[in-house]
C-alpha cells in the first residue's frame, strides 16, 4: 500500500512535466515559410538597377536552399522605401547602417577583397582643394545624414559648409562620378578609390565600410536567422560584391562616430624643465669697502667717580 501511494505522486510529476514541455513547444514560433530580403547599396558599383536586383535574387535563392522558405528579393532606389517596405532582411549601404546600428548585423560585404574601401576626393580640371572654392560638389544622396558624412567623415570638420557653391545629390556612385567626369555638373566628387573614371585624386579621405547584411524583422526565429546568416556568408556571389564575411560591427560604429562634428583645440607643448643654482636668484649686496666706523668706547660714557 505504501508503495502505491509513493508511485502516484511520481506519476503526477512526470505527467505535469510532460504537459509543461508540450506547452513550451507550442509557444515556440514556427519557422516562416516565406521571407523577403531587400537591397539598398548605392555606393557599390553595380552599374544598373537591373544588375543590383539580379544580385539580390541570386542571394535569395541561396537563402531558400538553406532555410527551405520561399525568399523574395526587392531592390530599392531610396533608403526610406526599404525601411517602410517591411522586409525581413536587407543589404544596407555602410553609411545607412552606421545610422541604424540597432539592427542586427549578420555579415559584412567584401568588395575588392576587403570589407571596407578607401575613399578620396576626385576632381576634374582642379589640382588642389583651394581650386574647388565656389564650385559644386557631387555626392551619393543616401538620405542617411549625407551632410554629416561629407562635412565630418570626409572633410574631418575642417571645411566650412559654404566652401562649395552647391551640392549635387545623385542616386548612386556611378551617377555621382559621371556628374563630374561626363556631364560637368559638378567639379568634384567623394567616391571609393577605383570608381573615379579618370578623375584626378586630390586627397584620401578615409576608409568606409562596405554594405552590411542585416536583420530588420526582429520576430524571425533565431534558428531561421542562423540559417540565413550561414547562407549569406557562404554565398560566393560575383560582380560588384565579391563575397561576404563574418559581421564586423566595429567599422560601422567607427563611421557613425566620425560623422559627428569634431571640435579641435590647440595643443600646448609641455615646457622643458629649467634648472638653476640657488645663488642665481639671490641678490648679493655690494661690498662696502670703507666702513667709517667709530670705536666702541665712544659709545659709552664713564660715570663720575664715586664720591665718598
Amino acid at each position: 500500500m505504501n508503495k502505491l501511494f509513493a508511485l502516484v505522486p511520481i506519476a503526477a510529476i512526470v505527467a505535469a512535466g510532460a504537459a509543461v514541455y508540450a506547452r513550451r513547444g507550442e509557444s515556440q514560433p514556427a519557422a516562416p515559410t516565406a521571407l523577403t530580403i531587400g537591397i539598398y547599396a548605392p555606393t557599390v558599383e553595380f552599374g544598373t538597377a537591373q544588375a543590383r536586383l539580379q544580385y539580390a535574387q541570386s542571394l535569395a535563392k541561396a537563402i531558400e536552399a538553406q532555410t527551405g522558405a520561399k525568399v523574395d528579393a526587392k531592390s530599392f532606389a531610396q533608403f526610406s522605401q526599404l525601411k517602410s517596405a517591411g522586409v525581413d532582411f536587407a543589404i544596407v549601404d555602410g553609411q545607412c547602417y552606421a545610422k541604424n546600428l540597432g539592427w542586427s548585423l549578420l555579415a559584412s560585404a567584401e568588395v575588392g577583397g576587403g570589407t571596407s574601401r578607401q575613399w578620396a576626393l576626385f576632381a576634374d580640371g582642379v589640382s588642389d582643394m583651394q581650386g574647388l572654392k565656389g564650385k559644386k560638389l557631387a555626392y551619393v544622396q543616401t538620405g542617411c545624414d549625407d551632410n554629416a558624412f561629407i562635412d565630418n567623415a570626409m572633410l574631418d570638420s575642417e571645411v566650412d559648409p559654404a566652401f562649395f557653391a552647391g551640392r549635387v545629390g545623385k542616386p548612386d556612385i556611378t551617377a555621382a562620378v559621371a556628374e563630374v567626369a561626363s556631364y560637368k555638373g559638378a567639379a568634384a566628387v567623394f567616391a571609393p578609390i577605383g570608381t573615379q573614371k579618370g578623375l584626378a585624386k586630390l586627397f584620401d579621405t578615409g576608409s568606409v565600410p562596405n554594405p552590411g547584411f542585416v536583420q530588420i524583422n526582429s520576430k524571425v526565429p533565431q534558428g531561421t536567422v542562423d540559417k540565413v546568416a550561414a547562407a549569406v556568408v557562404g554565398f560566393g556571389g560575383g560582380g560588384a560584391i565579391n563575397g561576404w564575411s563574418s559581421p564586423q560591427k566595429g567599422a560601422f560604429q567607427g563611421l557613425n562616430g566620425s560623422m559627428g562634428r569634431a571640435v579641435k583645440h590647440g595643443v600646448f607643448a609641455s615646457p622643458d624643465p629649467v634648472r638653476f643654482e640657488a645663488k642665481d636668484v639671490l641678490i648679493e649686496p655690494e661690498t662696502i669697502d670703507e666702513t667709517a666706523t667709530t670705536g666702541v668706547r665712544q659709545h659709552f660714557e664713564r660715570p663720575p667717580e664715586r664720591m665718598e
